[in-house]
This record gives C-alpha cells, structure tokens and sequence, in this order.
C-alpha cells in the first residue's frame, strides 16, 4: 500500500478536551506525529469527522494509558476508507487497541505493545491488513492478545515453540511476537507438519536460519521453514534474513520458506542461499507452488543440482502450476531448468519481474521453462545456457505484455525474449544482445509455434546486434509477427499495437524504452 499524505485541518476533542490539529489526505485515517485534525474520541472511540483526519501518536498514547481505544474508519456521516500507522507507537498498559477499517489497514512504522495488553485489527472485505518496510508490531508479552479480522492468534516467541504449537494444532491461527535470531538452529526442517491454520509474521523477520536437513513428509523430502502449507494454509507478513539452506537429498522441495505450497502465501521475503547438492528442484522462497503468492520476492542466490533430467531451479518458485501476481526475485539461479523467477512455469504470472543472472541447460531470464500463461511481467538479468531467452527458455503457453533487457548467450537456441518458442506471443519485446547459438534470433532463437502465434513483438536490432531485419526468429526469415526496431525508433514512441492503457514511455524510465503501467521498473 502506498502512505498517506498529509494536509490542513482543524480541532477536534479527546474526552470533551479540545486539541489543535493537522490533516491527512487520501480519505484515510492516518496515526502519526503530526497535530490531531478531524477525529473525535469519547467514550474510548475515535472516529473521523472528515474523511481525511489525523490521530496524533502521543494523544493515543495518552488514551491507552488510560484504558481500551477503538480507531475506527467510520464516524457520524462520515466514512474515512483506511487506516495508517506512519509514526512509532508503543504503549504499556494494560489498555488494548482496536483498528476498524472499511477498507485496509496498514502498520509503515514499527507498533510496540510491552505490557499485558491487547491488539485487535478488522479490514474490510476487499481491504488488506499490511506492513509497510519499517512497519512491525512486536508483543513483549505472549499472554497478550492478537485478533486479526475475528481470528484468534497465539504469539510466539521462536520456531521451536511454533513448531510444537503447530503440531499440536496445525489448522491453528500464530503470530511471531518479534524479531527472532535462529542462529545455532543447524537442524532439520523446523516445521515438518502440513500446516493449513495461518502464520502472521507481524512484519518481524526470522534472521540466521540454517536448514541442513530434509523432513520426510507422506513419502516426500522437504527443506524449508514450512514443509508443507496445505491449500486452506496462509503464510503472510514474514522476512526470512540471511537464510541458509544446503540439500543432500535428490527430488527434495527446498526453499527458503516453504518446500511445497497449495496455500497462500503473501507479503513475504527472504534473502540468503539454497544449494541443492544433488538432483532436485530449489527455489529462492517456496520449492513447489500450487496455490498463491503474492506481494513477495526473493534476494537468494539458488543453485540447483547438476543433472540433466530437467529438475527446475527458481529464484523465486522452483515449479508453478499456481498463481504468481506482483512479485520478484534477484538472486542469482543456476540449475538444469533455470528462471530467474519461476524454473518451470505451468500456471499464471503476472505483474512480476527478475534481476537476477540465469544460467542452466535451459535458461531463461523470468522462466526457464513455461507452458503457463506470463503477463504484464519482465526480466533484467542475463541469460546462459543451451537453449537460452531474455524472459523464457523454452516456452508453450501465452506470453503477452511482456519484455527482456538481458543480455543472452547459447549453445543451442538463443533469442532476446525466447529461446525455443511454441508459445503464443503479443505485445512484448526484446533489446539484449543476443550471441554464441547454432540458432539465434532478435526475439526467438527457434520458432516452432503455429503460424500467426506472433503479434505485435519486437526487437531492438541496435542493443541486440542482430541488425538484419529478417532475423526476428532464428530459423524462420521474416517471421510473422516479428519486427526489429532501432532503439531511436522504440523511444520515439510506443511500438504498433501496444495498448497506452498498458504501456507508457519516459525518458527517465527504463531509458526511455516501454514499461509497464501495472508493473513500473522498480527504483
């Protein structure tokens, strides 16, 4: 979610006492430093009277120490839709505060509850309950109480303690009460049962983890935080910080968070390294994914194993048959069907992106391997192996509003978006340079694909170095489809059939090539 801003505003009264104030925009309630503007507390309840209104930290503060407070979204003829916490705030008393939003809620500054108190948060329907990258919420005391939208969580203080609750109750509601340094864990898989209750990391982070064995799960290994997370399961709110993981295994799920996933998984990070000594199939955050993630990424550098029967290596996901909306990788991946985001791809992508360096016996900068649909989603990093593309390596499916700015080498296939293509394509692009194949192509090294499966794509025939126009494909002369343009020429406006509504162009973005609308270049 994106802070609210602030603005004017006017008085308002704290138990009939009257405060001076200043105002937030955005049609927000936001909770900051700045003076209190258009909210009114009595009776341990304070509402907006306007739908932009400020609630001071240290006037909250002062009602917390003296008993319960509701900040709420909803006041007499007035509805405010969010709720944001932008400054610290911390009390000690046995007061407890409760967050009710019509829409969403979002903590962008670290919340600190040190007595035996209480917190409870309501979103709306379509809202979300978020944090913010300096936002937390830690509980010095894990008899407190944490309700979030009318669930119960029990606070926990470390993974030896989850792991036990979860195993007494794996459909159960936890939260991680704070930060926790895992150094010295050295063991297995500290979650070894399939878990379909809900973890809220709180925005606290699980730092030093090293994971150097399997769990054996219905006859499956697995290596991760979470082994299994079952297809009622949510993972939310979590940053796994200097992660170690290192299989011996051979077909092991390894990752970062969870080995294999069927549920949801949201707001999540992790950095560190997954090596995979033998055949098997590790990704940066989660091994296997049949079922969500989203608003996450992975900064783990993930090395698969060196044999050829096509296991895939992700620096995100290893293998995807489910959905994958708004997030990244940047790690560095290498394995025999490498991605820098996805290894092997046969769900949907979308509104996500890859940094990292690729290489594998099929490489590609986004997907090694797809026969899944990718949208609205691009690669930076470069890409090398036998069959090798700046987005995908080898691809089925639809690729569409999609682009490459790697850089590709291969010994086989090469192509600045794909490397062997069965896949229909539109409204993508390609400016890497493209060498080193028996089949090299602008857009696709080899194109296998039904005719008329190509619309609207190109490729840049200056940063490419492949200048002859009929060399958009690397076996087929003039391919359908397929136009090369000059750089002068894509940044002088959007290319023939890219939608504005989708894409635009800035000189100070991405060098004045097309982005994404949805999906900007991160900064």
């Amino acid at each position: 979610m994106q802070a609210m801003k602030s603005g004017k505003g006017v008085a308002f009264a704290v138990f009939g006492v009257a405060l001076s104030c200043a105002a937030s925009a955005h049609a927000s309630v936001t909770i900051s430093s700045a003076a209190t503007t258009n909210m009114t507390c009595s009776g341990g309840v304070c509402a907006p009277t306007a739908k932009n209104a400020v609630l001071n930290v240290g006037d909250l503060e002062t009602l917390l120490a003296s008993g319960n407070v509701t900040v709420t979204t909803t006041g007499t003829g007035v509805q405010a839709s969010d709720i944001d916490i932008k400054s610290a705030l911390g009390w000690s008393s046995a007061g407890a505060l409760s967050l009710l939003a019509k829409k969403s809620i979002e903590i962008a500054s670290p919340v600190s509850i040190t007595g035996l108190s209480g917190l409870t948060v309501t979103t709306g329907t379509k809202g979300t309950f978020s944090f913010g990258k300096k936002g937390s919420v830690t509980f010095s005391n894990l008899s407190s109480k944490l309700i979030i939208n009318g669930g119960t969580y029990t606070l926990v203080g470390d993974i030896q303690t989850l792991a036990s609750d979860i195993a007494a109750n794996p459909n159960g509601d936890f939260a991680l009460a704070g930060n926790y340094d895992a150094s010295g864990w050295g063991g297995s898989t500290p979650i070894p049962t399939i878990f379909n209750g809900t973890f809220e990391g709180l925005g606290n982070t699980i730092s030093n983890l090293d994971i150097a064995r399997a769990a054996l799960v219905n006859g499956f290994y697995y290596q991760a935080l979470f082994a299994v997370l079952g297809a009622t399961g949510t993972v939310a709110d979590i940053g796994l910080v200097n992660v170690s993981v290192t299989t011996s295994v051979k077909n092991v799920g390894a990752a970062t968070l969870v080995g294999v996933s069927s549920g949801t998984i949201m707001f999540c990070y992790a950095s560190g390294v997954v090596v995979s000594k033998k055949e098997g199939g590790p990704g940066g955050l989660v091994g296997g994914n049949s079922g969500t993630i989203a608003n996450s990424y992975a900064a783990v550098t993930v090395t698969g194993g060196k044999g050829r029967n096509g296991l895939p290596t992700g620096g995100l996901v290893a293998e995807n048959s489910g959905n994958i909306v708004k997030s990244y990788a940047t790690g560095a991946t290498n394995g025999s069907s490498a991605g820098g985001l996805v290894g092997q791809n046969y769900g949907d992508i979308s509104s996500s992106y890859a940094k990292g360096n690729v290489s594998g016996l099929v490489g590609g900068g986004l997907v090694g391997f797809n026969s899944g649909a990718v949208t609205d989603s691009y690669a930076l990093g470069n890409a090398k192996g036998g069959v090798s593309g700046g987005l995908i390596g080898e691809a089925s499916g639809t690729i569409s509003n999609s682009y490459a700015m790697g850089n590709v080498t291969g010994s086989n296939d090469a192509g600045g978006l794909v490397g062997d293509n069965g896949a229909t394509i539109s409204f993508s692009y390609s400016t890497g340079t493209v060498t080193g194949a028996a089949t090299i192509g602008g857009l696709i090294g080899d194109d296998e694909a039904q005719p008329g499966s190509i619309t609207d794509s190109y490729w840049d025939t200056d940063t490419s170095g492949i200048m002859n126009l009929g060399q958009g494909a690397g076996n087929i002369a003039n391919d359908p489809g397929i136009t090369g343009l000059t750089t002068a020429q894509f940044q002088s406006g959007l290319p023939a059939g890219f939608d504005p509504t989708v894409w635009a162009e800035n000189a100070n973005i991405d060098d004045g090539f097309p982005y994404l609308l949805a999906n900007p270049p991160a900064k």
